[in-house]
C-alpha cells in the first residue's frame, strides 16, 4: 500500500513578485502534501524556521481546492498557492484583530 502523504519530493520556490519564500512537498504522485512559506528574500532564515509543512496551511489549501476549482484552473499552481496563502493570512489576521477587539 503506497502512503499517499509520504514525501517524495521537496520544492523550494522564491515568489519575487509576492516577496516570499514557499515550501512545498509532494507525494510520489506529485500531488501537494506539505506546504509553508515565509515572507522576505533571506533564504538561509528560511531553510533554518520554515522548510516544515503548516498543518493548518495545509488543511486550508485543501479545502480551497475544492471551494474554488474555477480560481485554480485559471491560475498556475504557484499562483493558486499564493493566492492560497494571502486568504489564509489574512483570516489570521482578522481574527486576531477580531479577538483583540471584543
Amino acid at each position: 500500500m503506497i502512503n499517499e502523504y509520504k514525501v517524495d519530493k521537496i520544492v523550494h520556490e522564491w515568489c519575487e513578485e509576492q516577496d516570499r519564500w514557499v515550501y512545498i512537498e509532494y507525494n510520489n504522485q506529485r500531488k501537494i502534501v506539505g506546504l509553508n512559506f515565509m515572507q522576505g528574500d533571506e533564504y538561509d532564515y528560511f531553510k533554518e524556521k520554515w522548510c516544515h509543512n503548516d498543518q493548518g496551511l495545509m488543511q486550508f489549501y485543501s479545502t480551497m481546492l475544492y471551494t474554488f476549482p474555477i480560481e485554480k484552473a485559471s491560475v498556475n499552481t504557484l499562483e493558486f498557492i499564493n493566492k492560497v496563502m494571502w486568504s489564509y493570512h489574512s483570516a489570521i489576521v482578522a481574527n486576531e484583530d477580531h479577538r483583540e477587539v471584543s
